[in-house]
């Protein structure tokens, strides 16, 4: 026990904070057309993460000005399959692999080109064994997406051997 605290002391001094991914990513999968309310936007994805980490802050990058909530659902492992645009649903058996959503509510303008949305101090620590997280976005009011829209985790790294990709 005195040893997995010592060691868990040392660990602390080696954390990093870290880009997933490294450059603000797409949401792949995104229809022409409209999203509906209370549905999936794009499709399902991996996104490489440290296997042991804190989610600390996040970035969504609407490139469309839509200025309409996207949550991001993060899962420690793959779940049942939703398409794009259809309804947004999580089943009783994929919730236990639900690490957390995260609800991009409140926006900044940018000269009317573009909004972002930024959370900060998040918080949530997490262990993900296969080192990726699996990621399900879905939108909260209709909006047509021209533009596909991007996303950046910024990640406390408890994993000395993950690099940004």
């Amino acid at each position: 026990m005195l040893q997995e605290l010592i060691n868990a002391v040392r660990g602390i001094g080696t954390t990093t904070i870290v880009s997933c991914p490294k450059v603000p990513g797409k949401i792949p999968g995104i229809g022409a057309g409209a999203e509906g309310a209370l549905d999936a936007l794009g499709v399902g994805f991996w996104l490489p993460v440290p296997k042991r980490g804190v989610i600390v802050s996040a970035m969504y990058y609407d490139m469309d000005f839509e200025g309409t909530q996207v949550n991001l659902h993060i899962f420690r492992d793959r779940v049942t399959a939703i398409a794009d645009n259809a309804a947004w649903t999580l089943s009783d058996a994929d919730a236990p692999s639900l690490i957390t959503t995260l609800s991009f509510v409140s926006y900044i303008t940018h000269a009317a080109t573009c909004y972002t949305f930024d959370l900060t101090n998040i918080g949530k620590a997490y262990a993900c064994p296969g080192g990726k997280f699996w990621i399900q976005a879905s939108c909260i009011a209709i909006c047509t997406i021209a533009v596909t829209p991007k996303f950046q985790l910024q990640i406390q790294s408890f994993d000395p051997t993950f690099k940004e990709s």
